[in-house]
């Protein structure tokens, strides 16, 4: 027989193989000195050779080496099995088997499904490595992948490799940037900056010259901070990749009410000068404009680099960080198991969550440490020394909508645990990253569509919630509504005529923060101006029940404009200005030639599989797949003789072609000798060739 290449010659070998039961290898090669090129190939069977002699312990002293405990390892048994192929290169493009030996000296498989286990039939095709490749990308897991490919496969005993090959693939792709990670990252955020000329990035290099810190935010993020800089949530308690450097996510909340990227960084160490570093590219990339207020967790670094670059921004402290700390040393006293406990868990709670002025909270706080007897305890006195950085009453004036801790960064880092890998590489990361931005991008889409073309179902007949509606995006039209709701529990008592009203519940108000205490509201209706000491609009942006309940009472049948704000308002339409021609066609988004071939890849693959399988076990509906599967090769190897003639005109590809009969035969010539005949062979002539 022969071949237009060696691989040709590998791949024919390797199905006779397959089909008779047993794994080969290349035994060896020879190069030209000459064209410096392979002219031989010796492909023998797996068990061809000796195994490699164990080395015998010596009679010494025991050592550490000798007591640790070894790997098992499994290994082939080699027979010195003769079974083999040669071949050689005779001239440019043509290679001829020189000598086929086909007899084997030891048992081979008897079940030929198991036959797809042996070394060498466990290749993935190319095509398949990058739909699995594609799949990785997409966040699916190893396993997932596999049960993708077996079901398109028609069965996990029809898939030709198996899910360790899968797995072997994943950690391919991953080493594929080891040692290349950092610049093959640098190398995409110049791709992404030519595509986004906003797209902003900035690093810095160690003494050896490795990455030490690393900032990023997109053009989209940077037009999103002009309008959301009020509030950002910041959050470095996630570790990322390989190289144990913290990610460092900038949070903030849309008009939506959804959880926004607005840059994001990776910081070698958590140390006052790493922050200072990424806080200032923060700000250098949003135009030196400060966060209005920020909240973080508990970090003495972090605070003193926020002090130092975000100087007139209000700094918080996350509440849930500092109660688990707490909680640490404080276990004991906080843990709610018990009567006594559980009073002084809720008598705690309520000093913390239910105090609206500082006054009220000192009040409560000494209250509290009187009644448990906690005046000299030290772990208390330093919560209290601390309360300026955390406790909610000191912050009922700043705008922290709907945002008590850090919910939203770990929130965030929730979804970066569905995307990204720990051990994944900081590109595979940012490539990460830029998806979910193209996630949240959809979800807002998605919202504004809901806004625009959904009517919600009104609870009241009240004109300002009909007036909301039109106002407010649709999330926000619901905690208005909410609101609304609540101001049904309340009725009002005129302190003062109209200037001064407590609005006092009948029983209890539905919502835990206000419960049974009642709240005054003091107005000016000449000027237009309200307030409530539980400072909602104040924190959330949105009027509370209270005032609404008083603009009731007053008759006020609308919002006014002053206490709408435009953060959550829906986003003005401007027009585009773009007409479209009458005679113009109208474009539709289409799936990449990329995904076009894989698509029709694991089609076809599927189809065939449902197709041959309930014939393949009598010879007839073998022979019959077998010639059609001739045919069509014939046929895509004249497209591509075609296609190639169509590129490089006047030149014509020459290609051998093969002879595949039952098993390999030499070629018979004079000065060859062959060692086995070829009787009785294995299959039709379909062949596939390289």
């Amino acid at each position: 027989m022969s071949f237009n290449s060696s691989d040709a010659a590998k791949d024919y070998y390797n199905s006779y193989a397959r089909h008779t039961s047993f794994s080969i290898r290349i035994d060896t090669s020879r190069e030209s000195k000459k064209a410096n090129e392979k002219t031989k190939y010796i492909y023998v069977c797996q068990k061809a050779g000796v195994n490699k002699k164990e080395k015998v312990a010596d009679d010494g002293p025991i050592t550490e080496k000798k007591i640790v405990r070894q790997r098992r390892r499994d290994y082939v048994d080699r027979t010195h099995c003769p079974a083999r192929m040669i071949v050689r290169k005779t001239s440019p493009g043509h290679w001829e088997v020189v000598n086929f030996e086909r007899e084997h000296n030891h048992e081979r498989l008897r079940k030929s499904s198991l036959t797809k286990y042996l070394k060498s039939h466990r290749d993935i095709p190319a095509e398949e490595k990058e739909f699995i490749k594609l799949l990785h990308g997409c966040c699916i897991t190893t396993t997932r992948a596999y049960q993708i490919m077996a079901e398109l496969y028609g069965g996990i005993e029809n898939c030709p490799y198996t899910e360790g090959d899968a797995k072997n693939l994943r950690v391919e792709y991953r080493a594929e940037y080891r040692g290349k990670d950092v610049k093959a990252t640098l190398e995409y955020f110049e791709e992404l900056k030519k595509e986004d000329p906003e797209f902003y990035y900035s690093y810095t290099l160690d003494e050896f010259d490795r990455v030490e810190n690393l900032f990023w935010v997109d053009g989209a993020a940077r037009r999103a901070y002009e309008l959301y800089s009020d509030c950002l949530s910041f959050d470095t308690t996630y570790l990322t990749n390989t190289y144990n450097m913290p990610c460092a996510p900038f949070i903030g909340i849309d008009r939506n009410g959804i959880t926004i990227q607005l840059g994001c960084g990776f910081l070698r160490n958590e140390k006052t000068e790493g922050f200072v570093w990424l806080f200032t590219e923060f700000k250098k990339a949003m135009g030196g404009k400060d966060p209005a207020n920020i909240i973080t967790d508990q970090d003495i670094a972090m605070k003193a680099a926020l002090a130092e670059v975000f100087v007139s921004s209000v700094h918080r402290n996350c509440r849930w960080h500092i109660m688990e700390n707490a909680r640490k040393t404080m276990g004991p006293f906080l843990d709610s198991k018990g009567d006594a406990k559980q009073e002084l868990a809720d008598d705690f709670k309520d000093c913390i969550d239910n105090s609206f002025t500082p006054a009220e909270f000192e009040q409560k706080w000494q209250a509290f440490l009187d009644k448990y007897e906690l005046n000299n305890d030290e772990r208390f006195q330093h919560l209290y020394d601390m309360r300026h950085c955390w406790i909610p009453a000191y912050f009922m004036h700043c705008f922290f909508p709907f945002l008590q801790t850090t919910a939203r960064s770990e929130g965030f880092n929730a979804v970066l645990k569905r995307y990204v890998n720990p051990k994944n590489s900081i590109l595979n990361f940012v490539q990460q990253y830029k998806k979910i931005q193209q996630r949240i991008f959809s979800k807002q889409d998605l919202q504004e569509a809901a806004t625009a073309t959904k009517v919600p179902r009104y609870l009241t007949g009240h004109p300002m919630e009909h007036q909301m509606k039109k106002a407010y995006t649709r999330r926000l039209f619901n905690v208005f509504q909410h609101e609304l709701q609540l101001s049904s529990s309340y009725y009002v008592v005129r302190v003062e005529e109209d200037d001064l009203i407590d609005v006092v519940p009948y029983r209890r108000c539905p919502d835990l923060l206000y419960g049974t205490r009642t709240f005054r509201v003091t107005s000016s209706r000449v000027e237009g101006l309200y307030s409530c000491t539980c400072c909602k609009f104040e924190r959330d942006g949105v009027l509370c029940c209270h005032i609404l309940k008083v603009f009731d009472a007053l008759a006020v049948h609308e919002v006014p404009d002053r206490y709408i704000l435009p953060r959550w308002s829906v986003e003005p339409v401007v027009d585009s200005g773009v007409e479209v021609a009458a005679n113009e066609p109208l474009q539709e988004a289409q799936i990449t030639d990329h995904g076009k071939h894989v698509i029709h890849y694991s089609r076809m693959c599927t189809n065939f599989n449902e197709i041959v399988r309930p014939f393949m076990a009598d010879d007839e509906g073998y022979a019959i797949v077998s010639k059609q599967v001739s045919a069509l090769q014939s046929k895509l190897v004249a497209l591509g003789k075609r296609r190639a003639s169509s590129v490089l005109p006047g030149l014509e590809c020459e290609q051998v072609d093969i002879e595949q009969p039952a098993a390999p035969r030499p070629q018979n010539k004079s000065r060859k000798k062959t060692s086995s005949s070829t009787r009785g062979g294995w299959g039709s002539k379909s062949v596939t060739t390289t």
